[in-house]
This record gives C-alpha cells, sequence and structure tokens, in this order.
C-alpha cells in the first residue's frame, strides 16, 4: 500500500477546489463582459490557472490588455517555453475546481461552454492577501485575453491542444 505523500500548507490552499473556482470565476466574468455574454469555452478553461497560479507567471503577465497575448508571448520565450508542462500538471487541478464550481453553483454549463452564476465578489487586500487579489487580478486579464483571441489561435500560440 502506498504511502500518501504530504503537502504543504502553502501548496494545499493554492490547490485547494474552491480557490481554482473563484479564480476560473473572475477570468469566466471578465470573458463574459469582454465577449457580449459569450460563456468561456470549456477547453479554454484549461489555459488559465498556468497564468495565473505560478508566480513567475502572473508577475510577468502585463497590467492590462493593450499588449495582446501573441505579443507578450513573443516577449516571453522562457514562459512560453514552459507553458505546455505547466499547462498539463494542472489539467487535473482546474476539473476539480470546475466541478467543484459546478456542483457549487458558482458556473453554469452552456452550449458554448462555461458561464458565472452571477459576479464573483472582488476580494479585499486587508482580509483575503495580496496573493488572492493579484491571482483574481490577472485572471480578469486572461479572461479578457480569452475573448480577444479564438481557441484555435489561444491553443496553437501556448503550444497545447485541447
Amino acid at each position: 500500500m502506498a504511502t500518501p505523500t504530504r503537502q504543504l500548507p502553502e501548496a494545499a490552499a493554492l490547490f485547494n477546489p474552491a480557490f481554482g473556482a473563484y479564480v476560473l470565476a473572475h477570468c469566466v466574468a471578465a470573458h463574459m463582459a469582454a465577449g457580449p455574454g459569450l460563456p468561456l469555452p470549456l477547453a479554454s478553461n484549461f489555459l488559465v490557472l498556468p497564468f495565473v497560479l505560478p508566480p513567475d507567471t502572473r508577475a510577468a503577465l502585463p497590467r492590462d490588455i493593450r499588449t495582446p497575448l501573441s505579443g507578450w508571448l513573443a516577449d516571453n520565450p522562457v514562459t512560453r517555453a514552459s507553458y505546455p508542462r505547466r499547462a498539463v500538471s494542472l489539467t487535473e487541478y482546474t476539473r476539480t475546481a470546475l466541478r467543484f464550481g459546478v456542483r457549487h453553483g458558482v458556473f453554469t454549463i452552456r452550449s458554448g461552454g462555461i458561464a458565472v452564476a452571477s459576479q464573483p465578489r472582488r476580494p479585499n487586500e486587508s482580509i483575503h492577501g495580496a496573493e488572492l487579489v493579484d491571482c483574481t487580478r490577472k485572471a480578469t486579464l486572461v479572461g479578457r485575453w480569452l475573448a480577444a483571441t479564438t481557441p484555435a489561435t489561444a491553443f496553437t500560440l501556448l503550444g497545447v491542444r485541447p
């Protein structure tokens, strides 16, 4: 019988399904706001957390969407090269976060993808901490990027397949 692996408390908090659903909800809400109410395609949800969770990638993301995804990737070749590996490693966590969100009424499933049931609340930095605020801000940016980019183009630019 295999012994369970111990997880650092920071990793356990970061990979909490409720946290993942909360971050994804900010992305989906931004996508819906930017793309006239269109839900985020299911496969595109798997692109979000590899941008937002790794601190180095999150810190390298631009402040706003004036920098297009393609331009940002051209300026960040190391991040672009490591993205496929990160995406694969976060696939199961993304699935778990989506299931949690659907089960708890955060997300609704539509024919075009995943939609938010209601606008997620903005976190308060003094209560929730700077990292959570930063994750939700960057998830919002990624949601807007994905609204401005077709899923096929985003997957191609990032070097991953659905």
